[in-house]
């Protein structure tokens, strides 16, 4: 059996001048490399933007209550992550900040989108306060940078958002039209059947020719509200860039429907053609009706908006009145009992189509308020102009340069004797466990 005697501080300390070349050595050559690396890494500067997330106003109507309010504080920074480091992100940022242009090849602009990706950092503190950090070699671009990427992810999160409003919108009004068409022929069955049962006379009382005054004028309504909706909601996808071919095709379609001061675009774009085959866009008298143009449609889609909820609320107000009508009807029923089936389904109908014009309404709102959701977004701590370089962090850099290589100092001072067989004190002998004849001393003549 072996025995390992217990080694002392005097042959430690005697290891140590032994091997204190394979310790030094380690120890200064990893220190001058990290060292020499704080001066020849190329420095970063760092900039942070820190942006709260205000809560919605209006809660999803698509949803319970609990529901939305819970949707409401997790899904604002949903994506957060994926939208900042997203491939559209970083090409756009690259071209804010003149990056884009350095690259020649396409492996040059791959190795280019994974760098400016690797000098994006992002914090999610909680569900309504987040921060971009942004690193650079220029210390002005990475302050830029940190605001192009803010802009960048809140455009594209209200993108999304007025997407998913816009598709609620569309879902509730055509819902509302499936139930306006079943109400319309539960409410004519209803209107028949009482006209047999409570009136004989028929038109004695004048009401069910009121009823049918009122379907004619809520018929007219809508058919103009759908033509606005139609119209606003070209105005709204349509951009005022004239280098684009389908702006003036959409502003056309805008000028055949029903719609206010669509004469007046009309003429604007007759003349925006004439001068179009004419002359360039940077004409002044094209620049000028490019201008008028721009503002006529912000004007015509605020006055469609204004227009559509008035003749909303004259729609609503002649069903209310059709409403009415048919309860005075109903209050002159002499059997309670007759048709119930039929004035059930009335009622069912009524009530649904009632709940359905509150919800697109809420819609609607919700969907008008996307549209300056920008709003939600307050910007906490704005982006700083760095003065001192975040990269290379020198003080880490050197003091785990001299941990390093202490550690491997250490380690390689300990192999180095651990797989020395050399015999030199009579410990070295006695771990063996084996008799000992003499012992026989080793002098050294002093010259």
């Amino acid at each position: 059996m072996i025995r390992y005697p217990q080694f002392t501080i005097d042959e430690i300390m005697a290891v140590f001048r032994r091997r204190k070349k394979f310790f030094y050595l380690p120890l200064i050559f990893i220190s001058v490399i990290c060292i020499s690396g704080t001066f020849l890494l190329p420095q970063k500067y760092k900039s942070s933007i820190t942006i709260s997330v205000q809560k919605d106003a209006v809660l999803n109507p698509l949803v319970s209550y609990t529901m939305a309010v819970t949707a409401a504080s997790d899904d604002r920074l949903r994506d957060f992550n994926e939208i900042v480091h997203s491939r559209p992100t970083v090409l756009s940022l690259m071209d804010s900040l003149g990056l884009k242009m350095i690259a020649k090849t396409q492996e040059q602009k791959e190795q280019a989108i994974k760098e400016v990706k690797d000098d994006i950092e992002t914090d999610l503190r909680g569900s309504d306060l987040f921060t971009i950090n942004f690193f650079n070699p220029n210390p002005e671009l990475a302050q830029k940078g940190a605001h192009v990427l803010s802009e960048l992810f809140i455009k594209k999160r209200l993108e999304v958002n007025n997407k998913e409003s816009e598709l609620a919108v569309e879902f509730f009004e055509n819902k509302l039209k499936d139930l306006g068409d079943k109400f319309g022929q539960s409410q004519q069955q209803y209107i028949e059947t009482v006209r047999s049962s409570v009136l004989p006379g028929g038109d004695s009382y004048g009401l069910p020719s009121r009823i049918g005054e009122l379907e004619s004028q809520i018929g007219t309504i809508d058919a103009r509200i759908e033509s606005y909706q139609t119209a606003l909601k070209i105005l709204r996808n349509t951009t005022s860039n004239f280098d684009d071919p389908t702006t003036i095709t959409n502003y056309y379609k805008v000028v055949f429907l029903d719609v206010p001061d669509a004469d007046v675009l009309r003429s604007l774009l007759s003349k925006y053609e004439d001068l179009s085959k004419r002359y360039t866009t940077n004409f002044p008298d094209v620049t000028a009706l490019q201008i008028k143009i721009s503002d006529l449609t912000g004007r015509m889609k605020h006055t469609i908006e204004s227009e559509l909820t008035r003749q909303q609320n004259q729609v609503w107000d002649l069903q209310k009145q059709s409403s009415n009508v048919i309860g005075t009807i109903r209050s002159a029923e002499v059997s309670k009992n007759q048709n119930e089936d039929i004035r059930s389904t009335y009622d069912v109908y009524n009530k649904l189509y009632n709940d359905m014009k509150i919800k697109l309404e809420q819609a609607r709102t919700n969907r008008d308020l996307g549209e300056k959701g920008a709003q939600q977004y307050v910007i906490i701590d704005p982006p700083q102009f760095p003065v001192h370089p975040a990269k290379p962090n020198k003080l880490l850099l050197i003091i785990g340069g001299i941990g390093l290589g202490l550690f491997i100092g250490f380690l390689s001072a300990g192999f180095m004797e651990l797989f020395d067989m050399r015999i030199r004190t009579t410990r070295d002998i006695e771990v063996y466990d084996k008799p000992v004849l003499a012992y026989m001393p080793s002098y050294q003549e002093k010259k």
